[in-house]
């Protein structure tokens, strides 16, 4: 893209350096994302509630908590080079709106009573909407990361994702606040309203996202001593040469930090699924306290995120992923103390929270600068589908509570805490062994067992 028209750029506003798009794009997309999660979440929210009317199990709740979320990973990558020949940048809400209004419809459909009288009916409903969800998930994450100058990535990916803590912490009190004035045994109503607010800001964002605003961002990047993130001239339509799904799954660099989320996503859904349980059945609060209390650590998790997000950018995608997953280990371990009374309950969640979500913008990043050109909504998909499957684990916590004694007992809420300790901990040894550092100042540093023609780098000194 060219930069030859200096007085086009000097109209537009810049903060900072950055330009004015990349902030109004964030606005946008953290609302969309935030709404995106938001309906995922809903389930884990009132989990207390679907527990009691459908009268299950342990064993069975675990079971209904991971086929709802693995089904996240259905379309994303199966979609993910229809997703790239549908456009870049602010092309990409084409494709991305097809999402949005399917996880749009199944969100209501899963609040209707006639359609959900049993629990798999129920099940049905929401795996098709969470489907949908995911691979929205992967364009929303690809239009931030090309909506930002490559050197901000990190921080604009982090940003992006504070959607899914805050944006769900602001539900989580929104869904409190409705089942308390409407009844615990009136649930369902959460899936009418939340899902309502997408109308508004979907109008708003198709009419903000256009070729015009999006060339006058390219050319201010490129002025401002940026990036562009649709590097050598990318036309909004230019996909990937053929291949490049299969190239993707040949990268370690996207690969490993994929198999990374996917154990980041088992333990932030293990939390999601233990945490409401353990307060309602073990903490004895009420249903309505129990899915206000279970969201707290979502109140550090965006810092997080805004914080490793920007370091990744300084140190490095690949340091800043393993620091944030030893992190994320240590705090799992200790949160089996929180049954020593709520001041600890919440100590524990904001210590917590700092790492839960801040690992994910920062695989992504690693991701995004992994991708070939013109293929990061390829990547991308690989990412979320490979984390998806992570979903699985309120499985094997679902068990776990069970043969510790059930609902009430705490043996079985510990041990699943150990497992997802451990996960942590081999997330952040995959790391180490088999990623190559992207960017920051440990590039150079990288002793890896994999070599950096493997990871798509060109080769490096490493006593430089």
């Amino acid at each position: 893209m060219s930069s030859s028209s200096p007085p086009r750029v000097a109209q537009q506003r810049t903060y900072g350096g950055i330009p004015s798009y990349s902030l109004y794009a964030l606005v946008f997309l953290w609302l969309i994302y935030a709404l995106n999660a938001s309906t995922r979440q809903l389930l884990f929210f009132v989990l207390p509630s679907i527990v009691t009317e459908y009268q299950l199990t342990p064993e069975m709740t675990g079971i209904v908590s991971a086929i709802v979320t693995v089904s996240a990973s259905l379309l994303a990558l199966p979609l993910g080079p229809w997703f790239d020949k549908g456009g870049h940048g602010w092309a990409r809400k084409y494709r991305n709106a097809v999402m949005a209004v399917g996880y749009f419809i199944f969100t209501i459909l899963g609040g209707i009573a006639a359609l959900t009288s049993s629990i798999w009916s129920f099940v049905t409903l929401q795996s098709v909407k969470n489907a949908f969800g995911g691979a929205g998930e992967a364009i929303e994450v690809s239009t931030m990361a090309e909506s930002a100058p490559v050197e901000k990535r990190g921080l604009f990916l982090g940003l992006q994702h504070t959607a899914y803590p805050w944006g769900t912490l602001i539900t989580s009190l929104l869904v409190g606040g409705i089942l308390t004035l409407a009844g615990t045994e009136n649930w369902r109503d959460t899936f009418l309203i939340v899902p309502l607010s997408m109308v508004p800001i979907w109008i708003s964002y198709w009419l903000f996202a256009t070729k015009k605003r999006y060339t006058r961002f390219e050319e201010q990047t490129i002025a401002a001593g940026y990036t562009a993130p649709l590097r050598d001239g990318d036309e909004p339509h230019e996909p990937a040469a053929p291949g490049a799904l299969g190239r993707a799954l040949r990268n370690p660099n996207i690969v490993v930090p994929s198999i990374a989320a996917l154990l980041g996503i088992a333990v932030y859904t293990g939390i999601s699924f233990w945490l409401p349980q353990y307060i309602a059945f073990v903490g004895n609060y009420s249903f309505a306290e129990a899915a206000a209390y279970a969201a707290v650590f979502t109140i550090t998790g965006g810092v997080g995120q805004i914080l490793w997000g920007h370091v990744s950018d300084t140190l490095g995608r690949k340091f800043t992923s393993i620091i944030t997953f030893v992190w994320l280990g240590i705090g799992i371990f200790m949160l089996q103390l929180s049954s020593q009374g709520l001041i600890w309950l919440v100590g524990l969640q904001l210590f917590l929270g700092m790492a839960t979500n801040g690992i994910f913008p920062v695989l992504y990043s690693f991701v995004a600068d992994a991708a070939e050109r013109g293929g990061l909504g390829t990547a991308n998909s690989v990412l979320l589908t490979t984390m998806y499957l992570g979903g699985a684990s309120p499985l094997a916590l679902g068990f776990l509570i069970s043969a510790g004694g059930g609902y009430t007992a705490a043996a079985g809420y510990n041990w699943s805490l150990y497992i997802m300790g451990g996960a942590c901990i081999l997330a952040a040894l995959l790391l180490v062994l088999f990623t190559r550092e992207t960017v920051g100042k440990f590039k150079s540093r990288d002793r890896a067992l994999v070599s950096p023609q493997s990871c798509g780098q060109a080769p490096v000194d490493t006593f430089a």
